[in-house]
């Protein structure tokens, strides 16, 4: 750790544990939550990524989950990566190349589990997501699971992920945290909000985190600031702003070569990468929101947005044990990328909460438009070299190979939405949702004519909510979505004949809360179709065409228990079935119908027992993954896995606690998703980090 990050942490640690402040400020106890405090489903909590029309989870009619932060911490997560692996049936399929990605449903990857922060996406660029990363900052985390298209778009049929931020408050609290662990681990982060003037108030997030990384030069770091101010000009008008910068250097780990299909346990910590390997994340975001109850009825929300991400990549990504006997490694595909996008919107909306014939109802309807401007840039052809495994000097990237501008594109967006919930009676609720959206997507090549291509596409969904007793409901819906081929801003001159895939999804579930507040249960059932997927032409196998299909179904359960005062049980699990219905792939056409898609697996869990004393509090979790292929002919397949971890914390006192916590206890050596049929990125080893908790 740096000397000014010692410098900040004890800092803290003196202003936050020796109440130096409280000469100047009188301040209320602050009670240490239980987890007794929030069931983990938070059920009964309004949820806003499975609807913009305030209902609660139990309200909606479809799988929605609402991660909040106090859970989070419990189980000793602090990126968002590693929070939402622990929700119901998503896992990690990210690479350095991809930022964040995940699978659900059957579908994975940035082309169909989509990102949103408070509901606000950026476009997906070569299928790359980097921002926001870690959970610093945010309130809670969202997970509509299925088709999510009919509110956010395209690209969404596996479901999306909607990061909360915490809000602006006039009361004035503070809050930070310092971290260290194995591997020269360290974090930092503060926040805090207040009042500003009599009518605003303001927030500020900041953190900075890094360490060595468990593989050889595997150094990495990332800081960011978010900033919010919030006015409140009269009881009826709400604006606020807010404006974020972030810089993130991940560890550039594109893998282990495997042997005989396998991970190699001595190749755990080998970095083949090159010795200077570049690897910058940075991301601008500003956004502006105005909300005016113009009735008791009528509320008009208008948020504006801006947004720009600059990306950078030396890399070499591919290493392959031609010989298995060997440790000698073929390396190649040498990459120096640049992403250089801008994009701006807005999304005007009318929301109603006005009576239909005696029953409560609630619309919304507006109009969201966007623009996303792209420079790329991309090295030539790629070399091939080779080294041993074992060679400690990886060499340089190739000087003949630098980036040159490939194509500059540009995306404008323009959508009609509409949503609606009518309690037909006491007992059953109603809902509707429509988006017409319009796409126009023109790219302009360095070395080939220019080209466009327009889209238009209907999405919607209908559902029902029982009411079945006072603490159960049951819910059925349908929808529809769309993905793109491949990601429409970086779409190249052949995937222009393409139009949108379509995705369908029937679902059907139960949601149900225990009496006397001792949890919650969720059961779904589901069933989703893609269409027009690419695939061969039986005629001519040369070429791509359109027209495959693929499917999943599958069921999920998730409860959060609390059998006495002091014990919590969290477990959720998925089985299921995703399968090609018509796939064809090669020069000759293969079918591969029947098989599953890559790196998707069929079952997975999560369990977390916590047990919890006024002073302090313990828990232990695992997290499985079931086997995954490798590719889409299913030759080869990762295996299941299983970590365990562990937290425990003592509350040294209402204003601080000290907390420690054990990942990947018995050091299992697995792997997170295949990046080539030979080639898979590997879990972290054990590690432990202690940190210390502030608030005022």
């Amino acid at each position: 750790m740096k000397n000014r990050h010692y410098i900040l942490a004890s800092a803290l640690m003196t202003i936050f544990s020796s109440g130096a402040l409280a000469e100047e400020t009188t301040l209320e106890e602050v009670q240490v939550k239980t987890s007794q405090d929030k069931p983990g489903l938070n059920l009964t909590k309004r949820n806003s990524t499975g609807s913009r029309l305030g209902l609660t989870a139990q309200e909606t009619p479809a799988s929605v989950e609402s991660l909040d932060t106090e859970t989070i911490k419990k189980r000793g997560d602090f990126s968002i990566r590693d929070a939402i692996t622990r929700t119901t049936g998503l896992t990690d399929v990210s690479t350095p190349g991809r930022g964040n990605a995940f699978s659900s449903r059957g579908f994975t990857d940035n082309s169909s589990v989509g990102q949103a922060e408070d509901g606000i996406r950026l476009m997906t660029i070569g299928g790359t997501l980097t921002y926001p990363s870690d959970i610093w900052g945010y309130e809670s985390v969202e997970v509509l699971r299925g088709p999510a298209s009919v509110l956010y778009g395209d690209a969404t049929a596996g479901g999306i992920i909607n990061s909360i931020r915490k809000q602006p408050k006039r009361e004035a609290s503070a809050e930070a945290l310092v971290g260290i662990g194995t591997r020269g681990e360290y974090r930092i982060g503060i926040g805090g909000t207040g009042a500003v003037g009599e009518i605003g108030a303001f927030r500020l997030d900041a953190s900075t985190t890094g360490g060595n990384g468990f593989i050889d030069r595997g150094e990495h770091d990332s800081k960011k600031i978010m900033t919010a101010l919030q006015l409140t000009p009269t009881d009826h008008l709400k604006i606020g702003f807010t404006l974020d910068h972030s810089d993130e250097s991940p560890t550039a780990n594109f893998g282990s070569p495997l042997r005989n299909g396998k991970l190699v346990s001595a190749f755990r910590k080998t970095n083949l990468n090159i010795e200077d390997t570049v690897m910058d994340f940075r991301d601008t975001r500003f956004k502006a929101k105005v909300e005016w109850d113009i009735s008791s009825t009528l509320s008009l929300r208008n948020v504006s947005y801006w947004f720009k991400t600059d990306r950078d990549w030396v890399t070499a990504e591919r290493y392959r044990l031609l010989n298995p006997a060997s440790n000698i490694v073929t390396r190649d595909n040498f990459y120096d990328i640049t992403h250089d996008a801008r994009q701006s919107g807005n999304r005007l909306e009318l929301v109603s909460s006005a009576e239909l014939f005696g029953h409560s109802n609630r619309w919304n309807m507006g109009w969201e438009i966007s623009r996303t401007d792209l420079d790329y840039y991309i090295s030539g052809t790629s070399p091939t070299d080779t080294l041993p495994v074992n060679a400690g000097f990886t060499g340089f990237f190739p000087s003949s190979l630098n980036a040159s501008r490939t194509y500059s594109s540009k995306a404008n967006q323009n959508a009609f939405f509409a949503e609606n919930a009518w309690d037909a009676t006491d007992k059953l609720k109603l809902l509707i949702g429509l988006r017409k959206e319009f796409i126009d997507i023109s790219v302009d090549p360095t070395n080939a004519a220019n080209f466009s291509r327009d889209y238009a596409a209907l999405t919607w969904r209908l559902g029902a909510v029982f009411q079945a007793t006072e603490h159960a409901s049951v819910y059925a819906q349908t929808s529809r979505g769309t993905d793109p081929v491949r990601h429409l801003i970086s779409m190249n001159l052949a995937n222009r004949l393409f139009s949108l895939t379509k995705a369908r999804q029937t679902e059907i579930g139960w949601k149900y809360l225990l009496p006397e507040a001792k949890g919650e249960m969720t059961l779904a059932a589901f069933h989703i179709v893609k269409d027009d997927i690419i695939t061969r032409n039986q005629d001519n196998p040369l070429n791509p065409a359109q027209g495959g299909s693929q499917s999943s179904r599958g069921i999920e359960f998730s409860t959060t228990v609390l059998p006495t005062k002091a014990w919590r049980l969290d477990f959720n699990a998925t089985l299921l079935n995703a399968r090609f219905d018509e796939l064809k792939e090669g020069d000759t056409a293969i079918s591969r119908a029947g098989n599953t898609p890559e790196n998707v697996p069929e079952k997975v869990a999560n369990a977390w027992v916590y047990y919890t004393q006024p002073t302090w509090e313990a828990g232990v979790g695992a997290r499985y993954v079931g086997k995954r292929y490798v590719n889409n002919a299913n030759s080869n397949s990762l295996d299941a896995y299983t970590v365990f971890d562990a937290s425990a914390a003592w509350h040294v006192n209402p204003r601080m606690t000290l907390r420690a916590n054990l990942r990947n206890i018995t050091d299992k050596l697995y792997g997170i998703r295949a990046t080539y049929t030979d080639q898979a990125i590997v879990g972290t080893p054990r590690q432990l980090e202690l940190t210390a908790e502030f608030r005022y």
